[in-house]
């Protein structure tokens, strides 16, 4: 009786030395020092996996001047961009009052043509696309209808994108609605942002300009570059016209509703008749604009066929059978599909 017990205390014994070693040994193994400044994983069961290789070019300036500091997540941006996946098919959201849309976007497609070189480095055009963000948000907020207008629509309908050889950005707001618009962005005049307010030729037809104010001065100007150019148009019944080109009129019909259109990082308000503003075939033939909104002064105007472009910069291709549906390709590598609700515009 005596040994069988003195066996069983043994035996518990040492089952519970095995148990405490499995609990230190687990104890061990998961514990850590908190960190407020370490990523955490919640109801997660995919590794997280870190990459140290930041090789990019855009990261190896140690620069700290206004315009690096402001474009320092370009890099981190950049360098994440090889885990997104290499094509993708995507429909427009919902037209919305109150959201701002983001569109997938890659900076490690640039390359630049020698024949219509890039306007635009990768962090002006990242700081173009924070403008037009700034714009959309307090658009929607007081209700301010406005639309990509010229270049920026042409950028939209071709490359999804802004024109990659093109260094400005356009759009168009009601004239009736151009005090709130700039009441607006006076509100804001504390922060990084500035707004210009330039007199066109024509008397009492004026334009806005919005940039941040530690960028480059564009041309020794009072604005600084990159910028977004802000025009106004009036309208009647059935037609309306930019204040700058008043002979020029379109039917409304063709700009409204407005839908959402891709451009660059960006689902943005755009005419639901797009090429209505175009007197020519966008996909035929590719120019210079023949001013240099950088140092506001004429340069010399480079036409070429756009098809000899297609090997480095990012071109549409449409199919309208069914759906609107739009293939933006790189030499013949897709990078995505949008696929638009066909729109029937009416006589």
């Amino acid at each position: 009786m005596y040994r069988r017990s003195k066996t069983l205390h043994q035996l518990i014994l040492i089952l519970f030395v095995c148990a405490l070693i499995i609990i230190l040994i687990n104890y061990s193994s998961v514990r850590h020092t908190k960190c407020s400044s370490c990523p955490t994983l919640i109801n997660s069961t995919r590794p997280m996996i870190f990459s140290n290789n930041f090789s990019n070019t855009e990261d190896e300036s140690t620069a700290v001047d206004d315009l690096s500091i402001l474009c320092l997540e370009l890099a981190h941006r950049f360098d994440s961009e090889q885990n997104l996946p290499q094509t993708s098919m995507i429909f427009p959201p919902s037209f919305s009052s109150s959201k701002t849309f983001r569109f997938p976007y890659r900076y490690s497609h640039w390359k630049s043509s020698p024949i219509l070189p890039r306007a635009f480095s990768r962090c002006e055009h990242t700081l173009a696309m924070h403008l037009l963000t700034i714009i959309d948000r307090l658009c929607r907020q007081h209700n301010i209808t406005y639309f990509i207008y010229e270049g920026t629509l042409l950028g939209s309908v071709r490359h999804h994108d802004i024109i990659p050889w093109d260094d400005d950005v356009d759009i168009m707001v009601p004239y009736q609605q151009r005090e709130i618009f700039a009441d607006a962005f006076k509100q804001i005049n504390k922060t990084l942002i500035g707004l210009v307010i330039n007199y066109a030729n024509i008397p009492g037809k004026k334009y806005y300009k919005l940039s941040y104010k530690n960028t480059p001065s564009a041309g020794g100007y009072k604005w600084q570059f990159p910028f977004v150019d802000i025009f106004f148009y009036e309208q009647d019944q059935s037609s309306l016209w930019s204040l700058q080109t008043p002979d020029t009129k379109i039917r409304k019909r063709h700009v409204f509703p407005l839908v959402l259109r891709p451009l660059g990082q960006l689902w943005l308000p755009a005419p639901r008749n797009p090429k209505r503003f175009f007197g020519f075939d966008p996909f035929d033939e590719c120019r210079i604009h023949y001013w240099n909104h950088r140092i506001e002064k004429g340069q010399k105007v480079v036409t070429a066929k756009c098809n000899l472009l297609r090997d480095i910069y990012p071109f549409v291709e449409q199919n309208n059978k069914k759906d609107s549906v739009e293939i933006l390709k790189i030499n013949n590598t897709i990078i995505h599909t949008v696929i638009f609700k066909k729109v029937r515009y009416g006589a």
